[in-house]
């Protein structure tokens, strides 16, 4: 008889848990923000695949679909191992092309040669100028001596940065661990789709936060009526799950849309452009940046921190609908955290150390990882990107019992499960 029990239980719960789900997609203007996901999406694939540039050796620019794929063969040239030998040869080249040209390097040239190797030049200079904005002028002062030693310049830089921005002897031991974790000499792989994503990725993932923010508003709004006390007792087990099942709905569905919508971002961008580049390490761009990763794990940090940032406004956003029994000011939730404050935070640069630990960090990876910023707490000292990780994932957990709790305290309208047809076990 008990298990007998158990199975009904189960399939009571499952019952609700989908009659959930059809409530949300039955929505019209839940079908509407599903639609704009998919519109979104496919602009913005387009609009990264457009922005991909590929110049011939006529001097002629390409953009489109074919652009990516080109650019991608024209760099790989230079694929293989970064060697002084290679750094020597693409300085000393573009030194003699400078000297030619004097005021600037023509079309027909930049797509001879240049374009392959630009990428390299950037490195060297990103090397060469590790406190300083770019200064091309940092290249032309290199002696053949000092090109062969450029790695070794770079390790010094290294150890100055550690220096530096080692405000204590943990942080200093820990960013002179961090930097020991860079392989030299590099490997060198054309990475041009892979940092063409990372901008769109990043600009996709918070418009993704703030409409699921009206999703879940959406979800949870309508289910009032302030002073009811007979919340679901017309089902055998009550509100409480009832409400559970409310909760893992909107979560289950905000995740799924997600996860979706960049899935098919990633896979319409790169089956076009290629994925050349996935190993190549992002210090190519950005020589002392403290994280230290490839392209493709540089992509994913930005997917799952856009991630962990959505989820946690939608459980904020859930929480606001419950206490204000309305959706108007819980949907503004996710913009103002996501979009608002990142303006507010340039004009207000004395609260630096308050901004730093909003969620909005985790959907501006983009400029967050040129950033060497550590937080320490007693002997533990941590990245800002990996520490608001933790702090948000944490929040999001804590604010699912206030969601809970809040929706048990006011309740939910009896209509929701009464007409459903329970399932007879002899």
């Amino acid at each position: 008889m008990h298990f007998f029990c158990i199975l009904e239980k189960r399939q009571v719960i499952k019952m609700m848990f989908k009659y959930e789900l059809k409530k949300i997609f039955s929505k019209r203007m839940n079908k509407v923000l599903l639609a704009a996901v998919l519109v979104m999406t496919v602009i913005y694939s387009g609009m990264a695949i457009g922005s991909m540039s590929y110049t011939d050796a006529d001097g002629q620019s390409h953009t489109g679909i074919d652009a990516g794929r080109l650019l991608a063969e024209d760099v790989n040239q230079w694929k293989g191992k970064l060697t002084t030998e290679k750094i020597s040869e693409v300085i000393n080249d573009y030194k003699t092309l400078s000297a030619k040209y004097q005021d600037e390097i023509p079309n027909t040239e930049y797509g001879k040669t240049v374009q392959s190797y630009y990428d390299i030049y950037s490195f060297v200079i990103g090397v060469l100028t590790p406190d300083s904005e770019w200064n091309e002028g940092a290249v032309y002062q290199l002696s053949d001596e000092q090109l062969q030693d450029i790695y070794t310049i770079y390790q010094d830089n290294m150890k100055k940065m550690a220096e530096e921005y080692g405000t204590t002897p943990e942080k200093r031991s820990y960013l002179e661990n961090v930097y020991k974790k860079i392989e030299i000499p590099f490997t060198f792989e054309a990475k041009g789709s892979w940092a063409t994503m990372t901008m769109y990725a990043q600009t996709y993932v918070l418009l993704m936060a703030v409409i699921i923010g009206f999703l879940v508003a959406g979800i949870f709004s309508g289910e009032f009526r302030p002073g009811t006390e007979d919340v679901f007792f017309a089902t055998k087990y009550g509100r409480s799950k009832a409400i559970k099942n409310k909760i893992i709905a909107g979560i289950f569905v905000s995740t799924v849309i997600y996860w979706i919508g960049v899935g098919i971002l990633s896979l319409i961008s790169f089956a076009v452009m290629g994925t050349s580049g996935f190993f190549t390490l992002y210090q190519i761009d950005d020589p002392y940046s403290i994280y230290v990763m490839t392209y493709g794990e540089y992509y994913l940090l930005i997917l799952v921190g856009g991630y962990i940032a959505t989820m946690f406004c939608a459980a904020l956003t859930m929480l606001v609908t419950v206490k204000m029994h309305t959706p108007n000011l819980a949907v503004c939730i996710p913009f103002f955290l996501l979009c608002m404050i990142p303006f507010i935070a340039r004009v207000l640069p004395a609260f630096d150390a308050f901004f730093n630990l909003l969620p909005t960090v985790l959907t501006n990876i983009l400029n967050v990882v040129r950033s060497p910023i550590l937080f320490q707490i007693g002997p533990f000292v941590f990245r800002q990107i990996s520490f608001l990780m933790f702090l948000y994932i944490l929040l999001f957990i804590v604010l699912l019992p206030l969601i809970y709790r809040g929706y048990s305290r006011y309740g939910l309208r009896t209509v929701s499960y009464t007409h459903l047809t329970l399932p007879t076990i002899a």
